[in-house]
């Protein structure tokens, strides 16, 4: 009998997508301890991790085999990606991952602040992703990619044999043809987990869909979807696929994959052979971007220095905006209308100001040129990517003066992008910190 994935290989060699063997942990695991949020959240918060570890203890965990980027560039992290990986190994030896077999997870996630938000986890065929910003492959960068951040998460995945997604990935379905039915038959699916996450995190369940006609039904669904994109575009380089959050970790992934073609190339091993190698594909959760339960949020900045009030002569010198003081309830409303997609606002400790630009260009843009500006004349200053109000305001205590920006509504992000290419980096976020996916799905990427 075939395999899924060779039963349904038409499908999703033109999908771009993979059925991953899932790996998920055994049953008397503590699941609400395994389950952390994705790496790339609060990463000025020390105490958020603290809290972390604390709730783990010595329990197995996703902390372990993750390395949250608070601790990125901090002293000692060559160590820190040492025990990620003997972590790894000890899982495994421990029998603590069991193989679900090739599958896709149907999973549903319900928070206070934004509802419920379904999606489903497949592999993404890393050979039709390309994050350049002419790119016009079917799974596509949304944010512009920060090429100095992959090098420090390649060194985690390179000897890395398991690996853990935070990566979302959005479809354009706006009759919810593909993710959204399939809450109505999920008593014909297993379920394989149900918990409380963790700080704040909401409640999360998944469902494991392996019968070959409940998968064939899905990928049906996918494939009229591709259609209609392609209709709809008038193109037959759609953007299909169209990256939601942990931009940097497929980008990754796919780093460490045109690696290891070359090195399995280099050992004389065949095309047939190199390209079914499993770091060919990476784990993600398909959401559509109509979901209810998908707020879309600003990403604020926080410029760290150690002369705050210099930074506020540079804003108010800032001779590409128009700039005033106004109170900081009022710059929340503006920033969420139609009229402050063009404004940014700035807070020192001291006074509120919003600024007001001219031109096409997208306030997150004009953000990060100013802290390049500002930079030239303090080197030692550093920009850091905050999701939420509260905890950006909040870092004015840490040094640093603070910049709120606008969002991009998501009935223009598909358009935007086709015509214009990947917006600035970090220009949006779905949902709060705490919002962001947590890992549970495990997969293997070496042989």
């Amino acid at each position: 009998m075939p395999t899924l994935n060779e039963a349904n290989a038409t499908r999703l060699a033109r999908l771009g997508i993979h059925l991953p063997e899932v790996l998920l942990p055994k049953a008397g695991t503590d699941l609400a301890k395994w389950a952390v949020v994705a790496c790339d959240q609060y990463t000025s918060d020390h105490a958020y991790w603290n809290q972390v570890d604390a709730i783990v203890g010595s329990a197995p965990s996703t902390v372990r085999i993750t390395l949250p980027e608070i601790y990125l560039e901090q002293p000692g992290v060559e160590g820190r990606i040492e025990k990620i990986h003997a972590a790894m190994a000890d899982y495994q030896a421990r029998g603590i991952l069991e193989n679900q077999g090739e599958c896709i997870v149907y999973v549903k996630r319900t928070t206070e602040h934004s509802g419920t938000r379904e999606g489903i986890v497949v592999a993404m065929d890393l050979e039709r992703y390309d994050y350049s910003r002419d790119s016009k492959s079917l799974i596509r960068a949304t944010e512009g990619t920060i090429v100095d951040r992959i090098p420090p998460r390649l060194a985690v995945r390179r000897a890395a044999p398991l690996e853990l997604p935070h990566i979302m990935i959005l479809i354009q379905d706006e009759s919810r043809t593909v993710i959204e039915g399939l809450a109505a038959k999920v008593s014909g699916f297993d379920k394989v987990y149900d918990i409380q996450a963790m700080q704040n995190g909401g409640h999360l369940e998944g469902w494991k869909i392996s019968k070959p006609q409940d998968v064939e039904a899905i990928l049906v669904s996918l494939e009229k979807l591709l259609d209609k994109t392609i209709a709809d575009q008038n193109s037959q380089t759609p953007l299909f696929w169209a990256m939601g959050d942990g931009n940097h970790s497929l980008a990754t992934a796919k780093a460490r994959w045109e690696e290891t073609k070359k090195e399995l190339a280099e050992k004389g091993e065949s095309t047939e052979s190199i390209m079914a190698h499993p770091a060919r594909f990476a784990l993600a959760e398909i959401v559509n971007i109509h979901s209810p339960g998908l707020l879309f949020e600003p990403i604020h900045r926080v410029v760290f220095t150690d002369d705050v009030p210099e930074l506020t002569e540079t804003v108010l010198s800032e001779g590409t905006a128009e700039v005033a003081q106004i109170r900081e309830e009022d710059l929340q409303k503006l920033l969420v209308s139609p009229e402050g997609q063009n404004k940014a606002g700035y807070f020192d400790g001291r006074n509120w100001y919003v600024l007001s630009y001219k031109g096409a260009k997208l306030p997150t843009a004009r953000v990060d040129e100013l802290f390049g500006r500002f930079q030239k004349v303090r080197p030692s200053a550093r920009i850091d990517f905050i999701h939420g109000w509260d905890d950006t305001k909040k870092l004015v205590s840490e040094g640093g003066g603070v910049f709120f920006t606008p969002v991009i509504s998501r009935e223009r992000l598909f358009t935007w992008v086709q015509e214009n290419g990947p917006l600035p980096k970090k220009s949006f976020s779905m949902g709060h910190a705490e919002e962001k996916r947590y890992y549970m799905e495990v997969r293997r990427i070496v042989r």
